[in-house]
C-alpha cells in the first residue's frame, strides 16, 4: 500500500502517529508530511521563526527533509501557510502540495491518513483512494489549537472519511458510528521492558522518587502536585519535560527537580528507576478525551501508577491507584510506596502483561488488517 500521512513534524516529540507508521512503513510506502498547522501563527519568537524557516523554504532545491526514518519513508516539510480559512491561502497552499507530491499516474491507490484535518483541502482524491480520520485528540478542547479554524475541516473530514479510527470512548462517541473504530494507543513494549542503567540525572536522589515525564501545561493539575511536595517533604518530585504553563511556586520547594525534556529512548532510564509512576490530570475535556501514551509506557515500566479520575485508566482500574481529590491522591502515593516486595512483584507482572498486548506492532497489524478489507488487492 501506498501511504501519505498528515502529521506532526516527523521525530518532534514520539506521537502515536509516528509510531504507527514506524512499524507500518517496513511493509509500505509512505510519504510523511510534516505538520502544516492548525492555529495561526502569533507575533511570538517562535512563530515567527518557523514562518520564516517555511518562507525560505520556496526557493531551497530540496524538496524533502534529510531525516533519519524507517524504509519506504520520505518526510516532507511543505512550505504551506497556516491561514487555512483564506481562499487565497488554499489555493497556495494546493499549489504547494501539487509542487511536493505530483499527482500520481500509476493506478495503485493512495491511502490518505490524516492526523492533521487542515489538510483536508490540499489535494483531490481518485475513487480508488481511501482516506482515513484517525482522531488522537479532541481538537475542540485541545491547548494550542485554534478549534474555531479547525472545526469546519473536521466537518468536512468526518464526512468524507472512509474509516476513522478514534483512541478514546468520548471521541467515539461523537463520530458515525458505521465508520469509526476505537484504536487506542499502544507502546514501544521492547523499549520500556529492557533492562537499563539508572538516568545519571537521578542517580543522587535518595528519597522516594515520585515521576512524571511529558509536557509541563496547563492540563497538569499543578494545585495537586504542590499540595503533594507540601504535604510529603520527604518524597522527591521529578518532573521530566518543557515547561509551557506558571510552575513557579511548585519548583520553589527543595524536594522537586526539574529535567528538561528528554529523547524518548531515554525515559525508560527514569522511570524504570524511580518508585512511582503519576498522571495528575485535570478534570477538562481534553483530558477526558484522551488515551496518554505514557500510560501504556507506564505500564510496561511496571511500577506502581497512580492517577486521577479520568476515562483513560478507568480500564486498568485494579492495577491502578486512582484518586478523587488531592488528599486522596497523596494517600494513593503514600499506598504505594507501602507496597511490600512480594506485592510489587506481582504488580510488576501484571502490569506488564497488560502493556504487552497494546504493543504498536500489534496495532499496526491491526490497521494493516483494517485497510486490507478497505481497499482488499485484486
Amino acid at each position: 500500500m501506498k501511504f501519505i500521512v498528515f502529521g506532526e513534524d516527523w521525530a518532534s516529540h514520539p506521537s502515536s502517529t509516528q509510531h504507527l507508521f514506524s512499524e507500518l512503513a517496513k511493509q509500505h510506502e509512505v510519504h510523511w508530511i510534516n505538520s502544516i498547522g492548525m492555529r495561526k501563527p502569533s507575533a511570538k519568537f517562535h512563530d515567527i521563526k518557523r514562518m520564516l524557516s517555511k518562507l525560505k523554504q520556496l526557493f531551497r532545491q530540496s524538496k524533502t527533509a534529510a531525516i533519519a526514518t524507517p524504509n519506504n519513508m520520505t518526510i516532507y516539510k511543505l512550505p504551506v501557510l497556516p491561514w487555512h480559512d483564506n481562499r487565497l491561502i488554499r489555493c497556495f497552499n494546493r499549489w504547494i502540495f501539487s509542487r511536493y507530491l505530483a499527482p500520481s499516474t500509476c493506478s495503485e491507490p493512495i491511502m490518505y491518513w490524516l492526523s492533521v484535518p487542515t489538510a483536508h483541502y490540499l489535494f483531490d482524491k481518485k475513487t480508488t483512494d481511501k482516506l482515513i480520520y484517525y482522531c488522537g485528540d479532541d481538537f475542540s478542547a485541545l491547548a494550542g489549537v485554534d478549534a474555531k479554524l479547525v472545526a469546519p475541516f473536521e466537518l468536512q473530514l468526518i464526512n468524507s472519511a472512509d474509516l476513522i479510527y478514534v483512541i478514546s470512548e468520548l471521541l467515539l462517541a461523537k463520530m458515525p458510528a458505521t465508520k469509526t473504530k476505537m484504536l487506542t494507543h499502544g507502546v514501544s513494549y521492547e523499549l520500556f521492558t529492557s533492562d537499563v542503567e539508572k538516568a545519571d540525572e537521578i542517580q543522587t536522589i535518595k528519597e522516594p522518587i515520585i515521576g512524571f515525564y511529558g509536557s509541563i501545561n496547563a492540563w497538569l493539575d499543578i494545585a495537586l502536585l504542590t499540595a503533594l511536595v507540601a504535604a510529603r517533604p520527604h518524597y522527591q518530585l521529578v518532573l521530566i519535560g518543557d515547561i509551557v504553563t506558571p510552575v513557579t511556586q511548585l519548583l520553589q520547594f527543595k524536594n522537586v527537580t526539574h529535567i528538561g525534556a528528554v529523547s524518548h529512548d531515554r525515559l525508560v532510564s527514569f522511570s524504570a528507576h524511580w518508585d512511582v509512576s503519576i498522571l495528575p490530570f485535570v478534570n477538562n475535556e481534553q483530558i477526558r478525551a484522551c488515551d496518554p501514551l505514557k500510560l501504556k509506557e507506564y505500564l510496561a515500566t511496571g511500577k506502581p501508577i497512580v492517577a486521577t479520575d479520568f476515562p483513560a485508566v478507568s480500564n486498568y482500574m485494579p492495577h491502578i491507584f486512582i484518586a478523587h481529590s488531592s488528599h486522596d491522591f497523596i494517600n494513593k502515593v503514600d499506598e504505594a510506596l507501602s507496597l511490600t516486595q512480594p506485592q510489587l512483584t506481582l504488580l510488576n507482572s501484571v502490569q506488564k502483561n497488560l502493556a504487552k498486548a497494546h504493543s504498536w506492532q500489534a496495532k499496526a497489524l491491526i490497521v494493516n488488517e483494517d485497510l486490507l478489507r478497505l481497499n482488499p488487492p485484486h
